[in-house]
């Protein structure tokens, strides 16, 4: 049954969902390697490498933790200093970008309220009216 499931997807055999039924269905003890072989035209060696593979990627880390981490690398503090002065220089250059966004929009206000003569900006200090 799982033999002629599997022979029915056997155009999608390049798909990992395809290798790793055909993996459990050989770990399970469903189907027998010969069984696998004949139907699937799978070799023994590639079923073997796929064994490998699904261990590799699928127990391993659950079996043996500990292996699956790696070390921490050590911080090197001259890269770290570079790019803290990257950083610094980038914001730098965005704070000097704002300030000058910031004046041409007080300059434009400024020339619009000599030119209508209105009062553009809030006066700082000044009490809403309680009407």
């Amino acid at each position: 049954m799982y033999i002629k499931r599997l022979q029915r997807n056997k155009k999608n055999r390049n798909s990992l969902i395809f290798k790793r039924r055909i993996v459990e269905v050989y770990r399970a003890e469903i189907a027998q390697p010969a069984d696998i072989q004949r139907y699937l035209h799978i070799s023994l060696t590639e079923l073997r490498q796929l064994n490998r593979w699904y261990f590799r990627h699928r127990l391993a880390p659950y079996l043996y933790p500990h292996k699956a981490y790696k070390a921490m690398k050590k911080h090197n503090q001259d890269a770290y200093v570079k790019a803290l002065e990257r950083r610094l220089a980038a914001t730098e250059d965005e704070n000097k970008l704002l300030k000058l966004k910031a004046e041409a929009y007080q300059t434009a206000i400024q020339i619009a309220e000599e030119q209508f003569q209105i009062p553009i900006l809030k006066k700082s200090g000044t009490k809403p009216s309680s009407n």
